[in-house]
């Protein structure tokens, strides 16, 4: 089940047609309820890519960006508003699969977040649309690896930046430290050597 955000639920209008007139969903906000011929594409949604709630194919792309038109409108209620490269939290995870798997832009979800096919629900989202309709067998691309596979690999763990932050930092204490005490050190000898020279010279 999908839940919209509340920006993409906002532009949609709640209405259900199953061939004997328009009633009102259920909840506005899961209009995944509403789907008269049963293709997992909610009939709202439908309406705005092909204008009936029974017309969208699931194919469709208008602006060609690789993103379904439905998948865009699920997104945020247009089917030109999302970006394929828009990664607001910088970890690889496009922004409107994170919007469609956790809500927002900034939501967390990883590789660890899987259905029962082990694929990571905002890979899912890439791959078909929902966060649970892919296999984990799809291979658009035909060169043997599974696109989850593929998707998966180009995460960056949230944990692995920040440890890999803290580490960098932890070095660069200690690079500056050892720095320090090495100075202190030939400086140390240099001051001691110029009063040798001092009292050297005076005693000449």
């Amino acid at each position: 089940m999908v839940v919209l955000p509340a920006t993409a639920a906002s532009a949609l209008t709640a209405t259900s047609n199953d061939g004997q007139g328009s009633a009102p969903c259920p909840a506005r906000q899961d209009v995944t309820s509403c789907d008269a011929d049963g293709d997992t594409i909610p009939d709202t949604v439908e309406r705005i890519v092909s204008g009936t709630a029974t017309g969208a194919t699931g194919r469709e792309d208008s602006d060609g960006d690789g993103i379904p038109d439905w998948t865009e409108v699920m997104t945020c209620g247009t089917i030109r508003c999302a970006s394929p490269t828009t990664d607001t939290a910088g970890d690889g995870i496009p922004d409107y699969a994170r919007i469609l798997t956790c809500g927002s832009t900034t939501c967390y979800t990883d590789n660890s977040d899987t259905n029962a096919n082990g694929v990571p629900r905002w890979a899912s989202v890439v791959i078909c649309g929902t966060t649970a309709c892919a296999t984990g067998h799809e291979d658009y691309d035909a060169d043997g690896v599974s696109d989850a596979v593929q998707l998966a690999a180009c995460v960056k763990p949230r944990a692995d930046l920040a440890a890999t932050g803290q580490q960098l930092a932890i070095g660069l204490l200690v690079a500056l430290s050892i720095g320090l005490v090495a100075a202190g050190t030939v400086l140390a000898r240099k001051r001691s050597l110029f009063q040798a020279a001092l009292q050297s010279g005076a005693a000449a």
